[in-house]
């Protein structure tokens, strides 16, 4: 796996096109991107995160993914959820994640700026410390390692409402192969060393990146509508403001 380490915010911007699109135009579909506020950060869905939490064996970590999914369904036994939902697994596992159970899908954006959003600002609200770098994750999707027969596919699912999803222009991955996570699995494969690019960009430009990013209507606010997105977006503004980089 390919490490880009990036000089500033503004080598980001410019390295981002120059090295997927060879100088051309930027073109949506091909590559997908995830910000992380943490360049240590493994690329783990939350099934993962939570299945590791209790030590499990990864011979069944597949069999639990699925029994995990079962028991959501005969939960919801009584709620008013279509027919056409209750027997499709994927739309099954979107409702579950939606609604917070831990499932193995992650999710992406086809844009580089939105991950950016979501990586400055997950370090903004978490404080790493002595973090240097967030960390923008680039997944070739023309790569023939996604694929539902290795054990990873790249699946496109209904928002259910959640604007959010909507509003990052999201897709995501299913990762059904015991790995433990997505640079797991690619490792797997000797010819897919470019499936997954790791962009690291320095945490010391993140006021400048965010208010780029709130120029081009990328906030809390906007990417989450109502109270909640409003409350994270004043907690983002006033963390800026008190290291110095606020506007």
């Amino acid at each position: 796996m390919e490490e880009v380490v990036c000089s500033s915010w503004t080598d980001f911007k410019s390295r981002i096109i120059a090295d997927l699109f060879h100088g051309e135009r930027f073109s949506r579909g091909r590559f997908l991107f995830r910000g992380q506020g943490s360049a240590s950060w493994s690329l783990m869905s939350s099934f993962d995160r939570w299945y590791q939490g209790y030590s499990g064996k990864l011979a069944t970590k597949a069999k639990t993914a699925d029994l995990l999914l079962d028991a959501f369904a005969k939960e919801c036994e009584l709620e008013d959820i279509s027919s056409d939902v209750r027997k499709n697994k994927l739309l099954m596992l979107s409702l579950a994640q939606h609604h917070g159970l831990p499932t193995r899908l992650l999710d992406w954006s086809e844009s580089p700026y939105v991950a950016a959003f979501f990586a400055f600002s997950g370090h903004i609200r978490h404080i790493v410390p002595l973090e240097k770098h967030v960390a923008i994750w680039v997944l070739d999707s023309a790569d023939e390692c996604w694929s539902s027969e290795f054990g990873c596919e790249i699946v496109d699912v209904p928002s259910f409402g959640n604007e959010r999803i909507r509003n990052q222009h999201g897709r995501f991955s299913y990762l059904k192969a015991p790995s433990d996570s997505l640079e797991q699995y690619v490792a797997q494969f000797p010819n897919s060393s470019k499936a997954l690019l790791k962009y690291l960009v320095p945490v010391a430009g993140a006021g400048h990146a965010m208010a780029d990013l709130d120029a081009m209507g990328l906030s809390h606010s906007r990417i989450y509508p109502g109270l909640g997105g409003n409350a994270k977006a004043a907690e983002v503004r006033v963390v800026l403001s008190m290291y110095g980089e606020g506007s």
